[in-house]
């Protein structure tokens, strides 16, 4: 099934490239709708001669919240100040109420964004008339023209230029882009208007997880610049591992504290080759033990393996690594279907494992791997209020067989205020290895500001696959259970956020095994906490 659907995706693709983006102006759906505030009929004959901004919006949608935020201040405002467009039309951004609310959530909507108006469509009916399947979504109309003409959709915001450039360009004489014409009688396009086609974001986050041997603190700054045709981000984290490291055997007898730090810096690059396609580039290198475990075996080594003369046959391990990979994302339904198909390289040089099957002498595994990762999703807005994802992805790693992983998720709005997460996944690689995971979070937001959510998370393997590494050291079979609550407060320009949580790990030991690694494999009870910040500047 999958030799047949890639090529075909890729078909479509190439297609979808070839076609562009011009599509014909459209007549515009007629509406009577309700005031909010007044109950008063407003229909689309009430702005005749007039450039509409139809912002649909749900009132419990935080997206909805700051993009209401922006054309209302953006837009209503910044042409209110200057009586109208380049061409002297008056402007006006009409608020679409397309989802049932509470008379709360509607009077801290109207409170916090102020909009001139706000239309009452709770069923969502001229949402979907205008193509959208999901908010936040826009819409411009040209009431100057007879009837009334659709000239630009917009399922995914892109700042307030577009919409501006759109604006502007209605003359109210005729539906071509707004000209000049010079002393010659050329024409020329008409000066647009300056503004600021940038936006950028700013995070910072910090994570731990804590148990009674091991401190792990993960600390990560992004910068996020977005332009209508571009993104870029640049991200650099550092994560301090601190552990014990106690072990006996009949060579040695270590009770120490290990120190491990792992840095990373990665770029991703995302450029709109027109409205449906998306090419997205990214890149990365590390340094440093990539997990406790690989710094607790790397210590483990350095003791246990030598010659009877004291020479030592471990070698100094210095992990690193980097990766690449190009994908192209394709929304071949406005606003509600997505295919995400990428490919991506990594090299990594590891600390190696040492083996034996007898004793002596021992073997020294490889150093360096690479891998080659397959990936491919469908993202789908099946109804206004469920959303569904689906992944597939293939690692080939050196000196191992292919890893398969599927992973499914559904996001279901339950009410007006609720919103259920769920995410399921498995994976395989010979020789038996099997891992299952689950997760469920269920959200609780007051007027698109607060969010309060409560989460739950389960996962188990059979046991690490043995290709590849030392056959001793080999993870046994593996839970982990994991719970907690996040709280975010979403602003126009500011996201807060905090999560906190226990995580239980549980490992099924097997006869047989090593027991000097039992202080690794233990079962462990830790305390997971996250806090970020997000400003939109």
């Amino acid at each position: 099934m999958r030799i047949i659907a890639i090529p075909t995706i890729l078909c479509a693709l190439a297609m979808s490239l070839l076609s562009g983006t011009i599509q014909a102006q459209q007549l515009a759906p007629t509406f009577n709708l309700p005031h909010i505030e007044t109950g008063e009929t407003i229909s689309l004959d009430n702005f005749q001669g007039e450039v509409i901004l139809l912002d649909f919006f749900n009132s419990n949608c935080g997206n909805c919240f700051r993009i209401s935020w922006e054309v209302e201040t953006g837009i209503q405002q910044y042409y209110a100040a200057r009586n109208g467009n380049q061409h002297g039309i008056k402007v006006q951004v009409v608020g679409i109420n397309s989802e049932k609310a509470t008379d709360d959530d509607i009077a801290a909507y109207l409170e916090n964004i102020e909009p001139d108006m706000v239309l009452d469509d709770p069923k969502g009916a001229l949402l979907r008339r205008y193509g959208g399947a999901a908010v936040p979504y826009l819409a411009v109309v040209d009431a100057t023209a007879t009837p009334p003409r659709v000239v630009l959709r917009q399922a995914r915001y892109n700042g307030l230029k577009p919409l501006r450039d759109v604006i502007d360009s209605i003359t109210g004489k005729d539906h071509s882009p707004a000209t000049d014409t010079t002393a010659d009688g050329s024409e020329t396009p008409l000066p647009g208007i300056e503004s600021d086609t940038f936006t950028h974001e700013a995070t910072v986050d910090i994570a731990a997880m804590i148990a009674s041997d091991i401190v792990i603190f993960d600390t990560m700054a992004e910068y996020l610049i977005k332009h209508p045709e571009m993104e870029f981000s640049l991200a650099a984290s550092y994560r301090p591992t601190r552990m014990d490291f106690k072990t006996k055997s009949d060579d040695f007898e270590r009770d120490t504290r290990l120190h491990g730090n792992l840095y990373t810096l990665s770029g991703n690059a995302s450029f709109f080759l027109n409205d449906t396609v998306e090419l997205k580039l990214d890149s990365g290198i590390y340094d440093g033990f990539q997990t406790y475990r690989t710094l607790w075996m790397d210590q483990y080594y350095r003791l246990q393996y030598k010659n009877s003369d004291g020479t030592r046959r471990y070698h100094k391990a210095s992990p690193w690594g980097y990766s690449v990979g190009s994908g192209l994302r394709w929304e071949y339904l406005e606003g509600a279907g997505y295919i995400h198909a990428s490919i991506s390289y990594q090299h990594d040089v590891v600390s190696p494992g040492y083996n034996y099957e007898q004793g002596p002498p021992y073997k020294r595994m490889r150093d360096n791997y690479d891998t080659i990762s397959s990936y491919l999703s469908f993202e789908n807005v099946l109804t206004r209020r469920l959303r569904s994802m689906i992944e597939v992805r293939v690692d080939n790693t050196t000196a191992r067989d292919s890893r398969l992983t599927l992973q499914g998720g559904l996001n279901y709005a339950l009410s007006e205020s609720w919103v259920a997460r769920l995410t399921a996944g498995y994976a395989t690689e010979d020789p038996h290895f099997t891992a299952k995971s689950a997760s469920l979070a269920v959200e609780r937001d007051w007027h698109g500001t607060w969010f309060v959510s409560l989460f739950g998370r389960y996962y188990e393997d059979t046991s690490e696959m043995e290709k590849g590494i030392a056959t001793q050291a080999a993870a046994p079979p593996l839970k982990t259970y994991q719970a907690g609550i996040g709280v975010r407060r979403q602003g126009h320009n500011t996201t807060l956020k905090f999560d906190i949580g226990p995580c239980l790990t549980r490992y099924s030991q097997q006869s047989g095994r090593n027991t000097e690694l039992d202080q690794l494999y233990k079962d462990r009870e830790w305390l997971s906490l996250q806090a970020a910040v997000q400003y939109k500047f």
